[in-house]
C-alpha cells in the first residue's frame, strides 16, 4: 500500500471560496496547498455584496471586523431591481443588512485571513489535469512553463465557471444558456443620478448604479431593445446608448475603463462530488449576479465542504473505514446541491421579471413591488432567501419531512444565530465569540438552563469531541428568543453552525 501524500487537501483556485475553504482546513491542522493561475488578484469585481448568513460565517471565525469597517452598510436590498426594497433590517441576526463592497476587496480580506490561519496561495500555478487513484488524487499542475505532479487526498475545484477540475474530472454541467446580455461598466459619470435613482426602471428597461469608494462607479443596464443580441460583447458606445435610452441621459458619461457583459446562462455541476474530487463556488454552479449571491452561495458550500473534509482527513489518518467518509462527502453533495438548485430558481424568477419587455412587463413589476411593499410576511420571506439565513438541511429528528414538512422543532437543521449566553459568574458572552474560540472541525454541545438529571450525559453525546458550552440563559435582542432557543435544554450545533439535534426538558 503507497505512503499517504504529504498534501491532504489540494485547494484550485484562491478566490473567496477557495480562500475560505482553504483557511477552514488550517486551522484545523490539515495539510493544504492552494494553487492559483492569476499571478494578482483581481482588480475588476462582478460582485459587490456580502449577505447577512457570510457575515455570521465570517464572524464566527473572526473575519467579519475587516470588513464591517471599510464596507458600506445597507439596510434594504433590492429583489429583481425593483423599487420596493426586501427589508432586512427585520432580520433575526446580528447583522440586519449588506455590505456593499467590490467583491476584489473581499478576496483581499479573505487571503489575509487564510494567512493568518496559516495557509498561503501559490499564484502563477494552472491545474491543467486531475487524475484519480485509490488512495489520492494527482493533479498535474504548470508553474513557469514546466508541469509537476501533485499528490493529496482530496482536491477541492474552486476554479470558477471555466473549471479545470470539473472537465478533466468528467462532471457535467448542466442548465439554460444565455437568452440575453448585459453590460457591467466600470465608468466615471460627471454628472451621477441621485441616490434614490441608482436603481430606476420604464417599458424600455432598468438601470443599476453601484458607487465606489474612490469615485467611479459600476453601471449595469437590462436593455430591452438590444438584450437578446447576442452576437456581440458589449461595448463602451453601447453602454453610452443603454443609459440614453433608458433615462433619458449619459449622466456626464466619462471614461469608461472596463465593460464585462454578462449573461444569464444558469448552470449546475450534474454532481458535487466524484469519488475524491469536489467542486464549490463558480465550479459547481453559475448564475446572473442579480441580487448579488453568486459569491455567498459559493461560502457556504466551503463552510459545508469544510468541516466534513476536516472529518474525512481525520478519519483516513486514523484508518478509519471508506464509508465512514463517504458518508461525510456524499452529505455535501445531498445538502448544497438542493441549495444551489434554490438560488438558481430565485434567480431564475428575478430574471423573469426584469427581462418582461413593454407596458406588460411594466405592469408585471409594478404588481410584483406592491405585493413587497404591502405584505411584510412576503417581504421577510423573500429576505431571509436571499439573505441565506433561511437555509436549512433536513436533520435526523425530521422524519420523514423536508425542509418545510413535518419539522418538530424550528431549530432543527437551521443555523444557529448569534445568542448572547448568561454564564454563571461570568458576563455575558456571543456564542459567536465562543465559536472562534472552539475553532472549526468541532461539534459543539450548546446547554441551555442546565442540564436535566439524566437528559444530557457524556454517554448520550454522539460526537466525543464536541465542545461543551452551558449557560443559564438565552438573552439579547427579540430574535433571540424566538423559535425555542431560550427554551431550557440544548442542541448539539455542527461545525458549520448549522443544528444536527435538539432537546428540550
Amino acid at each position: 500500500m503507497s505512503s499517504p501524500p504529504d498534501i491532504e487537501v489540494l485547494v484550485v483556485g484562491a478566490g473567496p471560496v477557495g480562500c475560505w475553504v482553504a483557511a477552514e482546513l488550517c486551522a484545523a491542522g490539515v495539510r493544504v496547498m492552494v494553487v492559483e493561475a492569476r499571478e494578482n488578484r483581481a482588480a475588476w469585481s462582478r460582485g459587490f455584496v456580502v449577505h447577512p448568513r457570510t457575515l455570521e460565517i465570517f464572524d464566527s471565525r473572526g473575519a467579519a471586523a475587516p470588513m464591517l469597517a471599510a464596507s458600506r452598510r445597507l439596510p434594504t436590498w433590492h429583489f429583481a431591481m425593483g423599487a420596493s426594497r426586501l427589508d432586512f433590517s427585520v432580520l433575526p441576526t446580528s447583522f440586519p443588512h449588506i455590505l456593499l463592497q467590490p467583491q476584489a476587496q473581499t478576496e483581499e480580506t479573505l487571503e489575509e485571513h487564510l494567512n493568518r490561519c496559516g495557509g498561503e496561495v501559490l499564484r502563477g500555478r494552472r491545474v491543467v489535469d486531475v487524475r484519480q487513484q485509490a488512495d489520492r488524487v494527482v493533479a498535474t499542475v504548470r508553474h513557469n512553463g514546466a508541469e509537476q505532479s501533485v499528490g493529496a487526498r482530496f482536491v477541492v475545484g474552486c476554479d470558477g465557471a471555466h473549471s479545470t477540475v470539473r472537465e478533466t474530472a468528467g462532471i457535467g454541467f448542466s442548465g439554460t444558456p444565455d437568452t440575453l446580455l448585459s453590460p457591467a461598466a466600470l465608468v466615471e459619470l460627471k454628472d451621477p443620478p441621485p441616490p434614490e435613482r441608482y436603481l430606476q426602471g420604464n417599458e424600455q428597461g432598468l438601470l443599476f448604479v453601484i458607487p465606489l469608494p474612490d469615485g467611479r462607479f459600476v453601471v449595469s443596464t437590462i436593455d430591452h431593445a438590444v438584450m437578446t443580441d447576442l452576437s456581440k460583447p458589449w461595448t463602451a458606445e453601447m453602454v453610452r446608448e443603454s443609459l440614453i435610452r433608458i433615462t433619458g441621459t449619459d449622466y456626464g458619461l466619462g471614461e469608461v475603463e472596463r465593460v464585462s457583459t454578462i449573461g444569464n446562462s444558469a448552470l449546475q455541476a450534474d454532481r458535487y462530488r466524484d469519488g475524491r474530487v469536489l467542486l464549490a463556488g463558480d465550479a459547481a454552479h453559475v448564475h446572473f449576479p442579480m441580487g448579488g449571491q453568486g459569491m455567498n452561495l459559493g461560502i457556504q458550500d466551503a463552510h459545508n465542504l469544510a468541516w466534513r473534509l476536516i472529518a474525512a482527513v481525520r478519519s483516513e489518518r486514523d484508518g478509519g473505514s471508506p464509508d465512514t467518509v463517504n458518508e461525510l462527502l456524499d452529505g455535501y453533495e445531498a445538502e448544497r446541491r438542493p441549495a444551489g438548485e434554490r438560488v438558481l430558481e430565485d434567480v431564475h424568477a428575478q430574471m423573469g421579471l426584469v427581462a418582461a419587455t413593454g407596458a406588460d412587463g411594466a405592469a408585471l413589476r409594478i404588481r410584483f413591488e406592491a405585493l413587497l411593499a404591502e405584505h411584510p410576511a412576503v417581504n421577510l420571506q423573500y429576505a431571509r432567501r436571499l439573505s441565506g439565513i433561511a437555509v436549512r438541511y433536513p436533520t435526523a429528528q425530521d422524519g420523514d419531512g423536508d425542509d418545510t414538512e413535518n419539522i418538530t422543532d424550528a431549530r432543527l437543521g437551521a443555523r444557529v444565530p448569534d445568542l448572547l449566553l448568561e454564564r454563571d459568574g461570568a458576563p455575558p458572552v456571543r456564542l459567536y465569540e465562543l465559536l472562534r474560540e472552539i475553532g472549526p472541525g468541532r461539534f459543539v454541545r450548546l446547554t441551555v438552563g442546565g442540564p436535566a438529571d439524566g437528559a444530557d450525559g457524556a454517554e448520550d453525546d454522539p460526537e466525543d469531541d464536541a465542545a461543551v458550552v452551558t449557560a443559564t440563559a438565552v438573552t439579547g435582542p427579540a430574535w433571540a428568543l424566538r423559535d425555542r432557543w431560550d427554551t431550557p435544554g440544548s442542541v448539539l450545533i455542527r461545525p458549520d453552525g448549522h443544528v444536527a439535534e435538539a432537546r428540550t426538558w
